[in-house]
Formats: structure tokens, C-alpha cells, sequence
């Protein structure tokens, strides 16, 4: 594929998950049935995040940020590597990074690396600016 649809991958799933638009079967296409999630394998303390583990983990993230909408700020792509910078905006409206729900507004970055292989995600690093998160929230930085 070319970098320009592999950019287009990451745009589509990006608008699937935007409160909006939200369709979660779409979400849930967006991924190979063996796509990696290391960066969560680390945050989570697991050796392995599978996409059955990402999805419980966005159900409870759209929990938390109903009106969550992701804003695509750049892309960059290379070969099978799409790297994205996006903003992440919504109310905080449930638990979140261990902190309640303050019905505050957050706007914070994603930092992400995908690796498409036949027309999906087959491979997702994603770092979030938790201090940026966690200050708007009221959590412990």
C-alpha cells in the first residue's frame, strides 16, 4: 500500500472513535487478529495486550471521555509505519487514570506509531501526555 493509504487508515480510525461518528464495529476492523499494543503491555504491567485487551480498554476510555473527539494534527508515514501526532479533547465523566469523575474538560497529545499490514493496524505504540491529563483532572502528577 502506499504511504498516503496507509495515512488513511489511521485517519478513518481516528474518525470512528470521534464521539460524533463514533461506529465501534469500525474501531474494532481497524486491527489485524494478532495487532500489538506494547506501550499498554508496559503501562498495564502485562507481557502481551491483545486486541480483546484494547477493547476493554477503549470501552472504559469512552466512558470516561464520551464526547472524546481525536483531533489528526500531523502524519507521517513511511513504508508499512504511520507516525501520528493527535489531540485528544472531551469531559472527563467517569474514573480515569485512577482519578473520578470531575466533568471537567481536557485537552491533551498522543504521540502514536502504527504499523499497517493489508489495510489495517497490525501494530499500535501510543504515549500519552499523562501530566498534561492528570493536571487538567486534578490527579497526582
Amino acid at each position: 500500500m502506499s504511504t498516503e493509504a496507509n495515512k488513511d487508515i489511521i485517519r478513518r480510525f481516528m474518525k470512528a472513535g470521534d464521539a460524533p461518528t463514533r461506529d465501534l464495529p469500525a474501531v474494532w476492523d481497524s486491527f489485524t487478529p494478532d495487532c500489538t499494543f506494547p506501550t499498554l503491555a508496559d503501562r498495564t504491567g502485562r507481557t502481551r495486550f491483545t486486541v480483546a485487551d484494547y477493547r476493554t480498554f477503549l470501552l472504559d476510555y469512552f466512558r470516561a471521555l464520551p464526547d472524546a473527539t481525536f483531533t489528526v494534527d500531523e502524519l507521517i508515514a513511511e513504508d508499512d509505519r504511520v507516525w501520528a501526532h493527535i489531540t485528544i479533547r472531551g469531559t472527563h465523566s467517569a474514573e480515569l487514570r485512577g482519578v473520578p469523575a470531575t466533568h471537567r474538560p481536557v485537552d491533551y497529545t498522543q504521540l502514536g506509531l502504527y504499523t499497517i499490514r493489508d489495510g489495517k493496524i497490525a501494530g499500535a505504540r501510543a504515549v500519552f501526555d499523562d501530566v498534561t491529563l492528570l493536571r487538567q483532572i486534578g490527579g497526582q502528577v
